[in-house]
């Protein structure tokens, strides 16, 4: 029968994946408001604007899940997650982490992107 710990590392697990779908989302939405922004005119990089600090709150708050969450899921990995040893599951881990830290990377830069994209934008109507 399982422990309240056990729930309860079980629960940060889901939720972990939960933070890391987020984050995910948010630089999509953000890439494709982006995207509009550049395409169209004042009112879609209005909207961008007006996006941004929601995005990149839900991001930040997100990040911070992965990272913090991550500790217990790498501690509890063979007792809570998958359960396979590190010999059959490590080069496939070891790709998945490195896919998601590049796209940290590139998130990192779409957030740049767009924000001197919208200080532009507001130094223009200036």
């Amino acid at each position: 029968m399982p422990t309240v710990l056990d729930i309860l590392i079980i629960m940060n697990n889901y939720f972990h994946d939960v933070a890391t779908a987020t984050l995910i989302s948010a630089a999509a939405i953000m890439w494709a408001l982006e995207k509009r922004a550049v395409a169209g005119g004042g009112d879609d990089l209005g909207l961008l604007t007006r996006a941004y600090p929601t995005l990149t709150k839900f991001a930040n708050i997100a990040l911070a899940w992965v990272i913090v969450g991550g500790i217990p899921r790498v501690i509890t990995f063979n007792t809570h997650d998958l359960g396979a040893s590190w010999a059959d599951l490590g080069p496939a881990i070891a790709a998945k982490h490195i896919v998601e830290v590049a796209a940290v990377v590139a998130g990192v830069l779409l957030w740049r992107r767009v924000r001197a994209r919208i200080a532009e934008g507001a130094a223009a109507r200036a």
